[in-house]
């Protein structure tokens, strides 16, 4: 495992499997998961503390963690199998609700990474339910209106590869099977998205239903009372005013949580700010090939290209080669 992590117990060494029963094999794999939770969690809180959701933070986490090294080590290939889609699976949870967006990111890039460094071959697929793919379809559009292009790509190219296991259920199911007891469905409520229940719960569809209701009960009280004008007392079970009050309620918290800055979108604005304000340099390797843009002369936005040396040197040697081997000039066709 990677170094650092005190999950695992001693008395059971990672990865041995040699003269252990199917039992007993199986038994050591729950508790190399038990200890993966454990790695995954501290991983994606390094990556939290970091406040952005850029690819290359989380790689620089990787790297210092040592996850690369996650599925080295001494054991065959059933239980290799069986280790990893262990570990894809718990590591899949992450990308789902209820945690947050920067938790989801983390564990997109935990797939991206345990996916390609496993030994399987053929490769062990990321399962994923049919439910949870309008999760996942959502989660892209979000990152593509929030122009995070790196974790777009990490997905983009999870796709490509043909990564995703697309099925009924998350789980596989057997008949007339245990259901095996899973200790590792905990939530980290540090990981956990802040749900707004308020908006959720009371939305504008929710106070017009509440409202014909209500003057849909009052109207059948005033049939049945006595008195037409006044009405009973013992008719009185609900505030009149109960419609009117509930939504100048709801309005007052929905002021009070913008004026703290509890809404989501700027969250996502400050983070997307904070990972785009250091600019990056392109690599020594790639300078030959960028384009200098400057602004024309006439003041329009459109700008002129200004080549570069290397460009300017290919153009010269382009036209010398024209003159050395000149095209060969068209006959005219005698009749």
């Amino acid at each position: 495992l990677p170094s650092g992590s005190t999950s695992l117990s001693s008395e059971i060494p990672p990865f041995c499997f040699e003269g252990l029963s199917v039992t007993e094999g199986i038994a050591v794999i729950m508790a190399l998961t038990a200890g993966l939770k454990t790695d995954f969690e501290n991983l994606l809180l390094r990556f939290q503390q970091t406040e952005s959701v850029r690819y290359e933070e989380f790689s620089v986490i990787w790297r210092d963690m040592k996850f690369s090294t996650i599925f080295y080590g001494k054991m065959g290939i059933t239980d290799g199998r069986k280790f990893t889609k262990e570990a894809l699976a718990l590591a899949s949870q992450y990308f789902f609700p209820p945690y947050s967006f920067q938790i989801r990111f983390g564990g997109l890039y935990l797939l991206y990474g345990l996916y390609n460094t496993q030994l399987c071959q053929p490769k062990e697929k990321i399962r994923v339910a049919l439910k949870e793919w309008d999760e996942v379809l959502s989660c892209q559009e979000e990152m593509v209106n929030a122009e995070h292009f790196d974790a777009v790509y990490v997905l983009k190219k999870l796709l490509n590869d043909r990564a995703f296991h697309f099925t009924a259920m998350p789980t596989l199911l057997v008949y007339n099977k245990k259901k095996r007891k899973a200790p590792n469905d905990t939530v980290n409520e540090g990981f956990r998205e802040k749900s707004n229940l308020v908006s959720e719960l009371i939305t504008v569809d929710v106070l017009e239903e509440l409202m014909n209701i209500h003057e849909h009960y009052q109207t059948m009280k005033r049939m049945i009372s006595a008195n037409k004008t006044q009405l009973d007392k013992a008719l009185s079970l609900i505030r009149g005013d109960f419609v009117s009050e509930l939504k100048n309620v709801t309005v007052e918290f929905q002021q009070w949580q913008m004026n703290k800055g509890f809404n989501r979108a700027q969250t996502l604005a400050d983070i997307k700010s904070k990972s785009y304000n250091s600019t990056v340099k392109a690599p020594r390797s790639r300078r030959h090939r960028q384009i200098k843009l400057e602004s024309s002369e006439s003041g329009s936005d459109w700008g002129r290209m200004k080549q570069t040396p290397r460009s300017r040197n290919s153009s010269v040697k382009e036209h010398s080669r024209k003159q050395d081997f000149p095209a060969p000039k068209k006959r005219r066709r005698q009749r």
